[in-house]
């Protein structure tokens, strides 16, 4: 497929008069493909890539309310994903769940470090 830079080229050097097969050995491709991109009248349209969504959005929800129940472990959040039929990975959770972790800390959440073990001190 030409880009736009391939497709200006090969219209300048058609306007300069030159044949379809030097304009085919300058841009690398067939005299088809060089007729084609003349006749086409201007360079292709840029395409963008789709946006494919995640294996994890139809779930999020469900680990948004296991959050605001304070369950914060991955695993154990993976875990009952897993049994509602999520097939997606550990490391897409735990990349949704870590801005959401360091919310938590900056709102006043509490930090593994500031908890006390029963009988100990």
């Amino acid at each position: 497929m030409l880009n736009r830079e391939d497709w200006i080229m090969i219209r300048k050097m058609r306007d300069k008069g030159c044949y379809l097969r030097e304009i085919a050995a300058e841009a690398g491709c067939s005299e088809h493909t060089v007729r084609r991109a003349l006749k086409r009248g201007g360079p292709p349209p840029r395409r963008r890539p789709g946006v494919r969504p995640s294996k994890l959005d139809p779930y999020k929800p469900q680990v948004d309310q296991l959050l605001s129940e304070g369950v914060w472990n991955a695993e154990v959040i993976y875990a009952e994903l897993r049994a509602q039929g999520y097939r997606g990975g550990r490391s897409i959770l735990r990349d949704y769940i870590r801005p959401k972790r360091a919310l938590r800390k900056a709102k006043g959440g509490v930090d593994p470090s500031d908890r006390t073990v029963t009988g100990h001190r």
